[in-house]
């Protein structure tokens, strides 16, 4: 462990002033979260902020917008920067989901709908895409019967089988007319708090958020017009592995990658760690609700035990934040230090120790639209399966087989929590995998 906090120590040492920040900290000799929380995600999440800021300044965005649940972190970092220099945007955090975004538009265009409930994930099955539609327990069971799929509601759903689906529900009246009628019964709250929050005004704004396909900015951009927004949205991201085809591309602005490059970064990143570390101590948003006047988001659930580590999470990201705040400058970016953050983030999501991955492989995570069905995000794997997901797990799901049925949404925690002897040579392969995913995917 001591070994693991020099190493991170050693790192930093290439930007002075995230180094001085970080060792005021006083993390515990034997804490092997703490170290990962004040050595390596405090660090990158102050480094990203610093150049929000000051692309947010250029543009003359009055206005910033953190999207729930990914946004959490950033805009309590952001409200210590403004708030220490006395910064003109105005930071808000609003609560959306890509749930709570989408359903209301569903039984305006029903194809938007059924791409949507289809979708391919970790462990899909007929209860999540049903559920992703709105549907209660007893509306899921009565589409099952008419359904007539060869398969139990909790049994998984190979992605080759997905469009057949999609077919099925295209065709079934009672779930267009349940998902209909959820969509209709859940519009208007959007649209109330929407408008409440400020984004139909005419400030100079934007929408903040982790990233990765970009389609939240498209999704809350299409509601918007329909409410009468007329300028366009713009957004700010970590990073972008896409952008959806119909989109401005200069309406997405990336700090880490974008689609066009950054390869080196996207094989050394593990987006379902991040989603699972940097993310709010509440439950996801389902919904809105009015009382005495004012629209309120509806929240899940959450584990007591997530909601504990996370308040951790916060704890050392803000005191590392207002220690940064003291140096010289300390809310504007210098890019040398992103070589620094990504140095830092390859060495824990893509090599780390057993403690780190014993502690952060059993955070729980589900990559579906709605909470539930969590599993630890360094699944546990077989040796065969620890094989399976260099490249065979990727073929199984293209061509509809159902075995190896598990996959990991942190393999490298599973390979070494799980690898035994094995361990170097599976990190190394995936490591090339993910390297000609993303190299194959750019031209």
């Amino acid at each position: 462990m001591e070994d693991r906090r020099n190493h991170y120590l050693k790192l930093l040492k290439n930007s002075p002033r995230m180094e001085r920040a970080a060792r005021k900290l006083d993390i515990p000799e034997q804490d092997a979260a703490a170290a990962v929380l004040g050595y390596v995600i405090a660090p990158a999440l102050g480094c990203f902020v610093q150049w929000l800021l000051g692309e947010a300044a250029a543009a003359k965005k009055k206005r910033l917008y953190f999207l729930a649940r990914d946004g959490y972190l950033m805009y309590r970092a952001a409200l210590v920067f403004s708030s220490r220099f006395a910064l003109p945007a105005d930071c808000r955090y609003l609560s959306c989901s890509r749930y709570s975004l989408r359903l209301p538009l569903f039984h305006l265009d029903h194809n938007l709908a059924l791409d949507f409930v289809c979708r391919s994930g970790i462990g899909v099955t007929m209860k999540k895409i049903l559920s992703r539609a709105g549907l209660c327990e007893t509306e899921r069971r009565e589409v099952m019967e008419e359904l007539a799929v060869p398969y139990g509601e909790e049994e998984a759903v190979a992605h080759a089988e997905l469009a057949q689906i999609r077919r099925k529900l295209s065709q079934c009246g009672k779930f267009l007319h349940y998902m209909d009628t959820h969509s209709q019964k859940a519009l208007p709250g959007l649209a109330g708090y929407l408008a409440q929050e400020g984004l139909l005004e005419e400030a100079a704004d934007a929408i903040v958020d982790s990233g990765w396909v970009g389609s939240m900015q498209m999704t809350l951009g299409t509601m918007l017009t329909r409410l009468g927004r007329a300028k366009k949205l713009e957004g700010y991201y970590w990073g972008l592995y896409e952008v959806p085809s119909e989109a401005e591309r200069e309406a997405y602005r990336c700090f880490y990658f974008a689609p066009e490059g950054g390869l080196w970064e996207k094989v050394h990143f593990n987006n379902c760690l991040f989603e699972a570390v940097v993310t709010a101590p509440h439950g996801m948003t389902l919904g809105y609700r009015k009382e005495e006047g004012i629209y309120l988001p509806c929240y899940g659930e959450i584990p007591a035990r997530k909601k504990e580590f996370l308040s951790k999470t916060e704890d050392y990201l803000l005191r590392y934040l207002k220690f940064l705040a003291d140096e010289p400058d300390g809310w504007k970016a210098d890019p040398a230090e992103k070589v620094t953050v990504s140095r830092l983030l390859s060495q824990f999501m893509c090599s780390p120790s057993p403690e780190e991955a014993e502690v952060f492989g059993n955070l729980p995570f589900s990559d579906d639209v709605l909470e539930g069905e969590e599993q630890p995000i360094a699944a546990y794997l077989t040796e065969d399966e620890l094989a399976a997901g260099h490249v065979l797990q990727k073929l199984f799901s293209r061509f509809g087989l159902r075995e190896p049925a598990r996959e990991s949404a942190w393999y490298e925690g599973s390979a070494v929590l799980y690898g035994g002897k094995r361990t170097r040579r599976h990190l190394r392969q995936y490591a090339l995998y993910q390297y000609l995913r993303f190299r194959r995917k750019r031209g």
